[in-house]
């Protein structure tokens, strides 16, 4: 009873955090993603899906990253490249098709505004899926449904539109042709 009471309060505290006119608690839908972010991610230049977690080894963080791992081809079809953080706390030395990044002193967390869940108990668990231009073009934030990470940011992946080679060196220098 008393999980049941915790898990309704934690559910309402996300809702709250994420309800429109609430305060942005990280990057947004056309916002840029850091450099700092995408270089540490090493997916400057490239489509990609940065998703943050907890810790390798965490029940629902493996199960995270265990759907990101299956559905792999289907990103890479698109030529999205995906990456995993977490802190140095949650780096487990897990085996993973997915690169999975450690997080040193949350500065990438930090520089993004990502907040803890659960009271400051948990990470904040985001996804951010970019062009290749680092402009976000997909935002999720489920602490309790991991899997639901994956289908929202293939979803956002499926709109990001093919670049010619042009295109694709100028955003790489993070130059934007008219």
């Amino acid at each position: 009873m008393l999980r049941l009471a915790l898990l309704a309060l934690v559910g309402a505290a996300s809702a709250l955090r994420v309800a429109p006119g609430a305060i942005r608690m990280g990057a947004a839908v056309g916002d840029k993603l850091p450099s700092s972010v995408l270089s540490t991610c090493g997916v400057s230049g490239k489509k990609a899906v940065i998703f943050f977690y907890g810790a390798d080894d965490a029940p629902s963080c493996s199960k995270e990253i265990g759907a990101f791992e299956a559905n792999l081809a289907a990103f890479s079809g698109l030529g999205v490249s995906v990456v995993g953080v977490r802190n140095g706390a949650g780096d487990k030395g897990i085996d993973s098709d997915v690169k999975l990044v450690v997080d040193e002193d949350n500065a990438m967390r930090s520089e993004l505004a990502i907040a803890p869940d659960l009271f400051g108990l948990l990470g904040g668990r985001e996804t951010y899926v970019v062009d290749a231009s680092g402009t976000v073009v997909g935002v999720h934030n489920n602490q309790f449904d991991p899997a639901s990470h994956v289908t929202t940011a293939l979803a956002a992946a499926e709109t990001i539109p093919n670049l010619n080679p042009l295109e694709q060196f100028a955003a790489s220098l993070g130059i934007e042709l008219p």
